[in-house]
């Protein structure tokens, strides 16, 4: 399994590529329109995009791709804020991106998509459908996808709509407990590793 980082040019959030076979791939939050051409230089097509939110930073490409037949999935909460004030482009005057919801994650579901397993976990704070998606590639290795809920060192903000420093705690909490150690790709700034934020992370342990 291969992860290709497409990080941001000027506000926006990391944007995550993932591919078994080298051809179609798997996009988390993919924040600008440019990720689609960002994919041509890697001979990817996206046929599925994931959202762990649906904050403007995090869903600038989603239209295009969209358009290109990716399917968009998000959890069944975050669903209800999609395109609604919550989003935030109103609020950071940013060009509002229109796109639909194909399908949907309940807590703990997984689904088989591009030959992985994604799962997603509900973890509200950030928004009430803040969600994070633990994805196994075919050799058994795990990568935890954290949008805004868990940072390298810190947490996603939660004076947002539908934020909640409370579910945040119970979010940073639950990531804590999943056995073992992977790496960590959160949406903003560098990864990590869950056994690094259980050591280190100030608000982990303060969860």
């Amino acid at each position: 399994m291969k992860i290709i980082t497409i990080s941001p040019r000027g506000f926006g959030a990391n944007t995550y590529a993932i591919t078994e076979d080298g051809e179609n791939a798997v996009l988390i939050d993919p924040a600008q329109p440019r990720v689609e051409s960002e994919l041509i230089k890697y001979g990817l097509k996206a046929k599925y995009v994931l959202l762990t939110h649906c904050h403007f930073d995090h869903v600038g490409g989603v239209p295009m791709l969209q358009e290109s037949g990716a399917k968009v999935l998000c959890s069944e909460e975050e669903k209800k804020l999609v395109c609604t004030s919550a989003d935030l482009f109103e609020a950071f005057d940013a060009p509002r991106a229109y796109y639909q919801i194909d399908d949907t994650f309940s807590d703990n579901e997984e689904k088989n998509l591009c030959g992985m397993t994604v799962k997603m976990l509900l973890t509200p704070g950030h928004t009430s459908g803040s969600a994070c998606y633990q994805i196994t590639a075919k050799d058994g290795g795990r990568y935890l996808f954290t949008g805004d809920t868990l940072f390298a060192g810190s947490m996603g903000r939660t004076d947002f709509p539908t934020g909640s420093i409370a579910d945040m705690r119970a979010s940073l909490k639950r990531l804590t407990k999943i056995e073992g150690d992977m790496p960590v790709y959160p949406g903003h700034n560098d990864p990590t590793t869950l056994e690094v934020e259980r050591k280190t992370n100030p608000f982990v342990l303060d969860a």
